[in-house]
């Protein structure tokens, strides 16, 4: 059986994603860049998803110590650097449209490359934790 705060993490992505797809599209189809909802997004994924991470990873490094690694240690690193560089360039990107919108421009929408590409990135991440759920705990 999954840990609470493994189930609870991995259905918190779920509705941080929302959020973040809200925020990031809202600014792409020309609307106020919803900053507070951004910065809502940002501390309760760093609150919530981040120290998950650490926690996981404190006790992935333990069980390396002991001889009793995952198997799945290596996608396991690979999802938490990507989860990391998403959130960090959530962090910026929302800064950096915070700061458009007040110039009146629309950062998302002037810069659909970065701004696809940064949502792929997002569901990559979204989707290689929840592989990871399932491996560890689903199967």
């Amino acid at each position: 059986m999954a840990p609470a705060f493994s189930t609870f993490s991995a259905v918190a992505e779920l509705f941080v994603t929302l959020g973040v797809f809200y925020v990031v599209l809202r600014d792409y189809r020309g609307e106020i860049f919803p900053w507070r909802l951004a910065t809502t997004v940002l501390v309760f994924e760093f609150s919530v998803n981040m120290m998950y991470m650490i926690f996981r990873m404190r006790e992935t490094s333990g069980a390396v110590r002991e001889g009793s690694h995952s198997p799945y240690a290596p996608f396991m690193a690979v999802h938490g650097a990507l989860s990391l560089l998403v959130f960090i360039l959530f962090a910026v990107l929302s800064y950096l449209a915070f700061v458009a919108m007040k110039r009146e421009r629309h950062f998302f929408r002037d810069h659909p490359a970065l701004t696809w590409g940064f949502l792929v990135l997002w569901m990559l991440s979204v989707g290689s934790g929840w592989g990871l759920y399932y491996l560890n705990y689903l199967t």
